[in-house]
């Protein structure tokens, strides 16, 4: 297998705007030999990396693979459009993070489906790595794709493109696929006998060899065994930057529009022990600053109000915040002491969904606990908690929406302002953010049309304008984005063409609003002969066939319809998980040992903690508060000056990603930092000076203020063992806690400057590395150089900044220069930029390229008194 890293790291990462999503090397990360290995999997995201590595169920499936040895998973995200352009010039394939290696060198490449609109990025992903877009058009030697996720749930609009779905929770059934590939690599067989060796897997669906059999679900009998620790640990900051443990899976609320609802039924708990377990061992391994306990409703979880108080008190000492990212409104109001104590460390936001913005219609959803005046107390007690804000989220064009319905929403978010403010002292934000309804297979509102786009649009700025009204901020979401949704979840296998050529006609990231065409897509439809409309906007009859139909979740067609009936008569079906069955179907205690006998699967009673029918309702025994644990004082007594390196491909890094790096590392080796006081603290660490991305740092110097003394010898020794090799502390050495700041004392920096010559001409290089050619320049009295600010592109004088340019004996091929900067407030113009103005009227036109191949390397700071 050939390793692309290199010319990543020379052609693609010195171009692109964030380099930092294509590195890898995160603290966590695992790296294989495939020579050592049986079967090789590349674990593909079709989203940014900051999206991705968002994702937790691709988390535990790196980790379940790469336990055992005979397995190699690495991971790969979908390219920014810029990396994506330089790798098609560059004839760089697509590869991985881990150890650069393209994509069609793995036996499997496995995609997470979790959002309709990535279609068209799979195919992207697939093609940048030479990879044939449809299963058919795969030879012996190509590697197999597979999809999972609640997207798969109706892999028709997709189905051409994959060899496999696998359905339902992944973590048994992926390590019964891969011993099923290690099986056929070792028989020696042909494609074709491994496609039909994964018909026989419970959960597998292969599209190109299905007879019209169901394919049931795939259900995880517990959930233990899982390090949330053991995670890679992204540099860059990711949309959900925290360590996320998942407390417990399904949801029986029943939403009716809620697809993970009805997909990831039976309920599984933890048991507080084990949550607060899990919870301080990812924080101690991973360096987090937060940690979330996540599931679909964290309310519904038995031992919330005994976890919360005593996680707080082990997480308050090292300014750890805890975030419930699924809070409802009965849970503020039951246990209000549950917002008190998560507020403990940072107060920023809470998030309420009421979904429906009337009663009646939260009725016909199934939303009846969201009472307005339940609402409103969860307001309040959030506001006399001392959080500074609130987000509102609403559905749009839900099943027999009135504007009635428009009305109480307006009429609730104004009156919740108002509670609000009353409350607050030092003032209060409140966000509403709507989102149309998109229809959703296997849910009862699978059968309803979507409102037109028109229609939408209607409600939306009927909302914009009666909430700007009554000061309330307010977000929404394309209408256009959910039409496209809506196709795209209740088409059939006719919709692969469309994708295709929408593919073909520039779309991918449709996610992301800026990269819509939707245009483009009209065009597609109309020329496959689609008709979006007909699919999104269509009612359905009860009795009619669905794409879907093959697919079982364990929730029977039969409650579905009934659910359906009863959301037209706005009457609500009570939460099994305490009160009594719903008879949903069979995929719930007691029924869940025959149902999952019918799968395949070899159950007994005590191999899980499954919560269904009434025996949920069992609480656990109420739980003694921990005592709060013995502390070092909050008042830093020592400060430790560093100095550190931030070398190779971390060079690409970012001034904070460096410094958040640091922290998770300080936090790793369990060093008692101190931390600022007020809302947000913050860490007592410093650097003298912001490092610029692409460049490197040799001699950087850092402060760290702690709060129990140490050795700085050992602090250095500490640190090093859980940092990465390019970003490690060289040494340090105490100094008075009344010292001045770094950036106070930092007067001067020296950068190395060096450019391989490659074939430029002799004489050109001779005239570079003259001193004379660098005194010339330093002889002007102005020296304007171009830089991008916030609002364009400004000419500066850099020369006020420029102490000295020396031309350095030249290495073998390669040109030298040492360059000197005054630093300094207001001082900022990157040594790259000078140096790229020094050099462009000799080079340009006569080294193609060489912007790209200018290396900087920042080799010492000057101090006063230095």
């Amino acid at each position: 297998m050939r390793s692309f890293r290199q010319a990543m790291m020379n052609e693609i990462l010195p171009q692109v705007s964030r380099p930092s999503r294509y590195i890898g090397m995160e603290w966590n990360a695992v790296k294989k030999d495939p020579a050592k290995t049986a079967v090789r999997i590349a674990l593909a995201f079709p989203d940014t990396y900051e999206i991705g590595m968002s994702h937790l169920g691709l988390k535990i499936l790196y980790q379940i693979l790469n336990r055992r040895p005979e397995f190699m998973a690495e991971r790969v995200y979908a390219p920014w459009t810029d990396a994506e352009m330089l790798l098609r010039q560059r004839l760089i394939p697509l590869c991985t993070l881990e150890s650069g290696y393209s994509l069609a060198d793995f036996d499997l490449i496995g995609f997470t489906l979790q959002y309709e609109l990535s279609y068209t990025t799979i195919l992207n992903m697939l093609d940048l790595a030479g990879v044939p877009l449809k299963s058919a058009e795969r030879r012996e030697g190509d590697p197999f794709v597979i999809g999972g996720g609640s997207v798969g749930f109706n892999p028709e609009p997709i189905a051409e493109f994959f060899d496999l779905f696998v359905l339902g929770d992944g973590e048994e059934v992926v390590l019964e696929v891969c011993e099923t590939v290690a099986a056929w690599k070792a028989s020696g067989g042909r494609r074709d006998a491994l496609l039909e060796a994964w018909t026989r897997i419970p959960g597998c669906y292969v599209p190109a060899l299905h007879q019209g059999e169901t394919i049931r679900k795939r259900t995880a009998i517990h959930l233990n065994g899982i390090d949330y620790g053991a995670f890679p640990v992204p540099f860059m900051e990711i949309v959900h930057d925290r360590a996320s443990i998942e407390v417990m899976r399904g949801c029986t609320q029943g939403c009716r529009f809620c697809q993970a609802g009805y997909l990831y039924r039976p309920l599984r708990e933890r048991s507080a022990e084990e949550i607060r377990r899990l919870a301080l061992q990812a924080i101690r391994e991973t360096g987090y600053e937060e940690v979330s306990l996540a599931s679909l409703s964290i309310a519904d979880l038995t031992v919330l109000p005994d976890v919360v108080p005593s996680l707080m008190d082990t997480l308050l000492p090292e300014k750890i915040s805890l975030s419930l990212p699924s809070l409802r409104v009965e849970t503020l109001n039951r246990f209000p002491q549950v917002a008190d104590e998560i507020s403990r460390v940072r107060k920023t936001g809470f998030t309420i969904a009421p979904e429906a913005g009337s009663r009646r219609l939260r009725k016909v959803i199934n939303k009846e606990g969201f009472d307005e005046e339940q609402i409103f107390t969860a307001v309040r007690n959030a506001a006399r908690s001392g959080w500074e804000s609130v987000k509102f989220y609403f559905m749009i064009g839900l099943p027999t929406e009135t504007q009635e319905d428009l009305d109480e929403l307006v009429r609730i978010t104004r009156e919740s302002a108002r509670v609000a403010r009353a409350e607050s002292a030092r003032g209060f934000g409140l966000t509403v953010s709507s989102s149309p309804f998109v229809p959703k297979p296997h849910t009862p509102f699978q059968w309803f049309a979507q409102d037109s786009m028109e229609l939408l649009q209607e409600k939306q700025d009927y909302l914009r304008r009666k909430l700007r009204e009554v000061k309330v901020s307010y977000k929404w979401h394309n209408v256009r984005s959910s039409f496209l949704e809506a196709v795209f979840s209740l088409g059939d296998r006719s919709l692969g063409r469309a994708i295709r050529r929408g593919y073909e006609l520039g779309c991918r990231l449709d996610g992301w609003t800026e990269h819509l065409k939707f245009d483009r897509w009209m065009q597609a439809f109309e020329e496959t002969g689609i008709d979006p409309k007909a699919i999104a906007n269509r009612p359905r009859n009860l009795d009619e066939p669905l794409p879907w139909d093959h697919i079982d979740t364990g929730v029977s067609k039969a409650f579905l319809q009934r659910e359906y009936k009863k959301a037209l008569e706005a009457r609500g079906t009570v939460d099994c998980h305490t009160a009594t069955c719903t008879a949903c179907g069979e995929i719930c205690m007691p029924n869940w040992p025959t149902w999952a006998e019918q799968v395949g699967m070899k159950v007994s009673s005590s191999e899980f903690g499954v919560s269904g029918s009434t025996c949920a309702a069992q609480s656990a025994a109420p739980e003694t508060r921990n005592a709060k644990p013995e502390t070092s004082s909050e008042a830093p007594v020592q400060r430790i000056r560093f100095v550190f390196q931030k070398v190779g491909v971390l060079r690409f890094l970012s001034h904070l990603e460096v410094m958040r790096a640091l922290s998770r590392a300080l936090r790793r080796a369990g060093v008692a930092v101190a931390y600022s006081q007020g809302f947000n603290p913050q860490p007592k660490l410093s650097c003298a000076l912001a490092l610029p991305v692409g460049v490197e740092g040799r001699q950087e110097l850092g402060d760290i203020e702690l709060r129990a003394a140490m050795a700085p010898e050992e602090l250095t020794t500490r640190v090093n063992r859980c940092l990465a090799d390019g970003l490690q502390l060289l040494r340090a050495w105490e100094v008075p806690l009344t010292a001045p700041s770094l950036t106070a004392l930092a007067r001067e920096a020296v950068y190395r400057v060096s450019l391989p010559l490659n074939g430029c001409a002799k004489q050109i290089g001779e005239r570079l590395g003259a001193q004379a050619f660098c005194d010339e320049w330093l002889d002007r009295p102005s020296i304007l150089v171009s830089v991008e600010r916030k609002d364009g592109r400004v000419e500066i004088d850099a020369r006020p900044q420029i102490l000295g340019l020396a031309a350095l004996q030249e290495e073998e091929g390669t040109l030298c220069w040492d360059l000197r900067l005054r630093t300094g407030q207001g001082i900022g113009v990157r040594p790259q930029a000078i140096m790229t103005h020094l050099l462009q009227e000799t080079l340009d036109g006569e080294y193609d390229g060489w912007e790209a191949k200018l290396c900087v390397a920042r080799t010492d700071l000057v101090l006063d008194g230095d």
